[in-house]
């Protein structure tokens, strides 16, 4: 990510999800293709989890890989339900539009009917490095479980990439959306870091449940005092910027006053 200018995340948001992984890509290239902005390799398109469904492992990376090329930018391809090894495992990857794997992650805390249906904990891995800032990827209820991980880093996340699929027993996405916004703020202020959370439309479901839509960025440093959550509208595509340069002064001004986390050696 270059210095000294915005970065973007493009955030997807469809309206619907299938089981069928080339369903939801095809409708995530069709909002991209609605509306084109201006991106680059150091910019990054984030996708909601189960975007891939239960596509195989070769069929999910063929679609990151031809996302990232239609689009010019670096895909956080969301996940898919891996059916490679033993077990099934909610697992995702990270690619450049010329089609190289960053980085892979897997979600280390199956959530809800994902226990009954076997799915099995992943490996979190090492997250991946773009322009010399640092990004690291947790799927959906990774978040909730993320505060040692995040402090046994050696270096400090720049932006903590979130594909949710917010499934809620609540009858309304009201309660749901509160807590994800207070969770994803108190990360972002506690670690000094954007965290950007990527989620389906609240009318898509998922084994009968309805999605809670949480789509939005937490910035630790907002330039609107007090405006340290932003939802992202309804629309199927949202475009944010992400101002380095203020992350960084904050971040000195925080050290400046002791406000600090320790490091492993």
């Amino acid at each position: 990510m270059t210095e000294g200018r915005a970065v973007r995340i493009l955030l997807v948001r469809p309206s619907h999800w299938s089981p069928d992984g080339h369903a939801n890509f095809d409708a995530v290239e069709a909002a991209c293709a609605a509306r084109p902005p201006r991106t680059g390799r150091d910019d990054v398109v984030l996708l909601p989890e189960l975007v891939g469904g239960r596509l195989s492992r070769p069929d999910y990376l063929a679609r990151l890989r031809a996302l990232a090329a239609g689009t010019g930018s670096t895909v956080v391809g969301g996940s898919h339900y891996d059916e490679t090894g033993a077990a099934t495992v909610n697992r995702g990857a990270v690619v450049d539009p010329a089609g190289t794997l960053l980085a892979e992650y897997g979600k280390r805390h199956p959530y809800g009917v994902e226990h009954g249906a076997g799915v099995r904990p992943g490996s979190a891995g090492d997250g991946f490095e773009l322009g010399g800032r640092r990004l690291h990827v947790l799927i959906c209820a990774d978040l909730w479980y993320s505060a040692d991980l995040v402090r046994r880093r050696a270096a400090p996340i720049d932006v903590l990439l979130v594909p949710a699929f917010s499934v809620t027993q609540w009858p309304a996405p009201d309660p749901a959306r509160l807590l994800w916004r207070h969770m994803s703020v108190a990360r972002a202020y506690e670690f000094m870091m954007y965290v950007a959370v990527s989620d389906w439309h609240h009318e898509a479901a998922y084994d009968g449940q309805r999605c809670a839509g949480v789509t939005g960025v937490a910035d630790p440093c907002p330039s609107v005092p007090g405006d340290y959550f932003t939802a992202g509208p309804q629309a199927p595509l949202w475009v944010r910027d992400l101002d380095f340069d203020r992350l960084d002064a904050f971040r000195a001004d925080r050290t400046r006053r002791g406000f600090t986390h320790d490091r492993p050696p």
